[in-house]
């Protein structure tokens, strides 16, 4: 990845999280305004106004510091209350004027997770109408790659192994192998098919408190490419020794399955090993004992090979747009269900909470959907969105949650906490929050060399 890329990349990670914040803070705004509260503020950002205009009694403020946004209403006892939703910085609404009815401030606090959740349903609409490109190899669960010494390795799985099911729930694709893995457990019971024999493996996902997964999926990895040689890079290191349409059989008797597995090999090649010896199919021929010396890329700042693999071959999915509003609801379901069962295991310590992500991860991934594709960005969006309404919707005080724990409680005593009660707990919740930002900040930088290695 070049430094250009990496900013635009930025640039436009930065673009996807204003339009969920947006979308986000404009759910409070038409709530607010339907229900006749004053609206003071509509921002977008923090810090100084950059650029702002007035239109009626609602001033319209886009702020310096890119993270979040808040809606200011008459009334209310703090103006902007400051917020976080435990992934990035993200302000929410007050409760607003304590005139106002119960029912009324509660609708405006909901009205922002509401809207993420429309929105991301209405994303995955149009991503279901305008089409998936899909790779063939997702409709299949045969495994490509076992990575040498990951879980999966300790388990007995083998490259050829075709998954039939996760935790005695059926898979025919592997999208459903990737959604069964992503559920968090110490444990998953994998039943195979190999060789028309079906085995029962249990995958047992240690706890970790590395905030960049050494071996995803656990070590499993699908053919996505068939190890075969789709472009010889002029000036490599294989240049005149390998050749366009060679298949390649083993790297130093090690047998491969599919292209992934080369560049795991690859990853882990040390330059003072010498020569890599190679055994590939040339049409009809098999060529054993083929040499290359790998050549260093400082650009990759590793070692390469100087090969590029065969495209892989795709079908695009498409569905009409009443047929794609039931795909979009399941799959937002399943994003939801994900989510809960992921904070879940934060609670409990079944999760380590280094693997927490905050606004220097999501921007950038964010940005690096979008070069992959339309279809991806929307998904990914979608995904964000709804972690965004999931995690506002905790009673955590500083969130719109948090805002109706303190509604439910003015409902039970018939009158409101104390101004001075509501300003204690808010203060500790905002240093709580403010921690918490300045760790998962912590755990991106950390895991910067890591992404940036996977990227490669």
């Amino acid at each position: 990845m070049t430094a250009l890329s990496f900013i635009l990349a930025i640039i436009i990670g930065l673009f996807i999280l204003g339009v969920l914040v947006f979308v986000h803070e404009l759910g409070h705004f038409v709530a607010a305004k339907a229900c006749k509260f004053k609206v003071l503020a509509f921002a977008l950002g923090f810090g100084r106004p950059l650029l702002k205009w007035k239109r009626g009694d609602t001033e319209y403020r886009i702020n310096a510091i890119p993270f979040g946004g808040y809606v200011a209403m008459a009334g209310s006892e703090s103006g902007e209350s400051g917020g976080a939703d435990g992934n990035q910085k993200e302000d929410v609404v007050s409760a607003g004027d304590s005139s106002k009815p119960i029912w009324q401030r509660a609708t405006v606090a909901l009205a922002g997770p509401i809207a993420n959740f429309i929105f991301a349903i209405l994303t995955l609409w149009a991503t279901f109408i305008y089409g998936i490109d899909r790779p063939l190899y997702m409709d299949s669960t045969k495994v490509g790659v076992v990575i040498s010494g990951s879980p999966a390795d300790s388990a007995g799985f083998w490259a050829g192994d075709s998954i039939v099911a996760i935790n005695g729930e059926p898979v025919s694709a592997w999208e459903q192998v990737e959604m069964g893995f992503t559920y968090q457990s110490n444990v998953h019971n994998v039943r195979v098919e190999r060789g028309g024999e079906l085995l029962d493996l249990n995958l047992y996902m240690e706890k970790t408190g590395a905030r960049f997964p050494k071996y995803p999926g656990g070590g499993l990895l699908p053919q996505r490419f068939p190890p075969v040689i789709g472009r010889i890079i002029p000036r490599g290191s294989s240049e005149n020794i390998l050749k366009a349409g060679d298949t390649i059989l083993s790297i130093n008797r090690t047998s491969v399955a599919s292209f992934d597995h080369v560049i795991f090999i690859m990853r882990e090649y040390d330059p003072e090993s010498g020569p890599i010896s190679l055994d590939i199919r040339r049409g009809s021929e098999t060529l054993n004992n083929v040499f290359v010396m790998p050549a260093y890329d400082s650009l990759e700042n590793r070692y390469l090979l100087g090969i590029e693999h065969v495209p892989g071959p795709t079908r695009v999915i498409r569905y009409s747009p009443a047929a794609a509003f039931g795909p979009a609801m399941k799959k937002s379901w399943e994003y939801t269900v994900m989510i809960f069962d992921v904070i879940g295991k934060l609670f409990s310590g079944k999760v380590s909470a280094n693997q927490l992500a905050g606004p220097l991860n999501i921007i950038p991934v964010s940005g690096l959907m979008a070069f992959q594709g339309l279809s991806i960005v929307l998904n990914f969006m979608a995904l964000i969105g709804i972690n965004l309404a999931v995690l506002n919707l905790l009673p955590l005080v500083i969130t719109d949650g948090g805002q109706l724990m303190f509604l439910i409680i003015e409902a039970i005593r018939g009158k409101p906490l104390p101004i001075k009660a509501q300003a204690a707990i808010n203060r500790f919740f905002i240093l709580l929050f403010i921690a918490l930002f300045l760790f998962v900040s912590f755990n991106d930088i950390q895991r910067l060399p890591d992404f940036f290695r996977w990227l490669r």
